[in-house]
């Protein structure tokens, strides 16, 4: 007697495992099939590498190079302020009047006047012309004259231009060796942790979305009801989820294989442009020069990647992509079930999206303290682990944390797909009545499966 009920409970459970499974292949199959899809698969990887490549165009293609006429009455700075490839500096004897009127038929852009300065006090300086300095123009004059302004009240106590120069060579750089292992500079931990921590609030985000506007719209049109004839709740809301969110685990592994494969390919193309390269720097014209250069500096960011614990980052993000989507997918499946139009959805995703927001204040607290009380706990919390933990996974993380964080989130991911599915069970059926936190609160308090 006991054999058949338990063989009777296995094949139940198999049964049910296999309508979960048909769900799952329904809402994955009919999502990847998107011509949508494999445009934005394709499309992103290229989309960020077109990013810094304008980025870089834009940069190259705005300079701006000004020609400007220097009135300098003092006599000790006209000399000293030294051209660059944007902007020329010529000194004139012309009156000042006459040079704010004549400037542009000289062939100038500007006039910048430096009447005597009180070293103690030096105001007074003004740049006269139609169109304003821009920013990087603008400090660079000031620093010229603050630091030959600076030479002159080191000369009057003795220091001559050699000794100054000399203490100006002195440099510090402050070299960072982890105990744990993890080598990686802190700018890019910090910029490659940033990235990931941002990444994983924007897919939580548009897949917890596109979990809601799917029940939503099975709801409206219903077709909940059809397949809720066959399947109980439960079960359709975890197919729903599990099978959008292996549509976006599918779209990250595509990524990161195409991101690998760029990366590669970078690195092949600077080590092979580098070593065409003639040996010493003194043999090369100015474009070679420039393009040697390019290469150390693309050569120093290579290195300065590979020093990332890129594994552990890639496999801490896949790990919270999951759970963190599953603990916030659940949580918009239950909204979506709760409502009846889009217009009810605002009041009761704002709830749900607020954490998420949250997560993204904590995240920009915490990227001067990767290792503050801050960044612990909230890297604990599951609401805010999925975005904050990546991020620090960057700096190296203690063995023991990371462990702590991962079952809590387990934990709270599974909690909330049972608060979810309270929620979803008795709204994915109630139809022509507004929601109010009051009634899902007593959904979330009534027992039953």
């Amino acid at each position: 007697m006991y054999k058949k009920i338990n063989a009777f409970s296995t094949s139940n459970q198999l049964f049910t495992m296999r309508k979960i499974a048909l769900i799952i292949q329904r809402e994955y199959l009919s999502r990847v099939k998107k011509k949508s899809f494999i445009i934005t698969t394709l499309l992103v990887p290229i989309g960020f590498l077109l990013l810094f490549a304008v980025q870089f165009i834009l940069v190259a293609f705005n300079a701006d190079t000004l020609r400007i006429a220097v009135k300098d009455d003092s006599g000790n700075f006209a000399h000293r302020i030294k051209d660059t490839e944007t902007l020329y500096f010529k000194k004139t004897n012309d009156s000042l009047e006459i040079l704010k009127q004549n400037y542009l038929a000289s062939g100038f852009d500007g006039v910048l006047y430096i009447p005597q300065l009180n070293f103690d006090n030096p105001n007074g300086i003004t740049y006269y012309s139609d169109k304003l300095l821009g920013l990087s123009a603008k400090s660079y004059i000031q620093n010229e004259i603050k630091d030959e302004l600076r030479k002159l009240k080191l000369a009057q106590m003795g220091v001559t231009d050699e000794v100054y120069a000399r203490v100006q060579k002195t440099q510090i750089n402050i070299s960072e060796e982890a105990l744990s292992g993890n080598t990686a500079n802190t700018g890019l931990a910090t910029a490659a942790g940033f990235i990931m921590g941002f990444l994983m609030y924007m897919v939580i985000f548009i897949y917890g979305a596109m979990v809601m506007r799917g029940v939503m719209e099975e709801k409206t049109n219903r077709i909940v009801e059809v397949m809720l004839s066959s399947v109980r709740p439960f079960q359709l809301m975890i197919g729903k989820i599990v099978g959008i969110g292996a549509v976006g685990l599918t779209q990250f592994l595509i990524w990161i294989a195409l991101m690998f494969l760029i990366n590669l390919g970078l690195g092949v193309f600077v080590g092979g442009s580098a070593s065409k390269m003639p040996g010493g720097l003194g043999n090369l014209n100015d474009n070679e020069l420039q393009m040697e250069q390019a290469m150390q500096i693309a050569q120093s960011i290579q290195g300065q990647i590979d020093s990332l614990p890129l594994g552990m980052l890639i496999a801490g993000f896949i790990f919270y992509f999951l759970f963190g989507y599953i603990m916030y997918a659940a949580l918009f499946a239950a909204v979506g079930s709760a409502v009846n139009d889009e217009s009810e959805t605002q009041s009761l995703t704002f709830p749900v999206s607020l954490p998420i927001i949250i997560s993204i204040f904590i995240l920009s607290a915490i990227m001067e303290a990767p290792n503050s009380g801050l960044a612990f706990w909230s890297s604990l919390i599951p609401l805010f682990s999925p975005i904050i933990m990546p991020f620090r996974i960057a700096f190296g993380v203690p063995v023991w944390e990371l462990l702590a964080s991962m079952i809590l989130l387990v934990l709270g991911s599974l909690g909330m797909v049972w608060l979810s599915a309270k929620i979803y069970r008795t709204g994915i059926l109630l139809y022509g009545k507004k929601v109010t936190f009051t009634e899902i609160g007593r959904w979330m308090i009534r027992s039953g499966s």
